[in-house]
């Protein structure tokens, strides 16, 4: 069993996916919060990527999971909030690789792109892995700096 709270959340084109996800999630012990959305009507993908990364962001989840056709349009919203590393996956390497390397916060999934035994595989193995440390400790700083002063810039302004 899983001791972890996930944010989810995604669009029409992913709701289908997302509520298969929340039911693979609970079953495994994992507390899951639905931010949406609840139906297939059309809908804008940055309104519940701005939820889940703020969620995530201030501590309220340990980590996200989105869900849109492609997944890109969450993986960009969700990054503009500072503090979120999400990562557009599509294989269980890149899963792997997002957790290892760039300590990735928000896992962003297209329902157009992965079938929804892929999308399991690649959430298990995202769940699973570990955040490496060591060299890649330092690049992941690198991009919070990079955070910092766009904060520093906008205050300015």
């Amino acid at each position: 069993m899983l001791r972890m709270k996930i944010a989810l959340g995604a669009d029409h084109a992913g709701f289908e996916l997302k509520e298969a996800i929340k039911q693979k999630l609970a079953a495994q012990g994992v507390t899951v919060e639905d931010r949406g959305t609840d139906s297939t009507m059309s809908c804008d993908y940055p309104d519940f990527a701005r939820k889940v990364a703020e969620e995530v962001a201030a501590h309220g989840a340990d980590l996200g999971i989105l869900v849109c056709s492609t997944g890109i349009g969450m993986s960009i919203a969700a990054n503009k909030v500072p503090g979120i590393r999400a990562a557009k996956v599509d294989t269980e390497f890149e899963a792997a690789r997002s957790r290892e390397h760039n300590d990735a916060n928000v896992l962003a999934l297209g329902a157009s792109v992965i079938d929804q035994p892929t999308a399991f595989k690649i959430i298990d193995k995202w769940l699973a892995t570990q955040f490496a440390g060591g060299r890649h400790e330092r690049r992941v700083e690198k991009i919070a700096a990079i955070e910092r002063e766009d904060e520093g810039q906008a205050a300015k302004a």
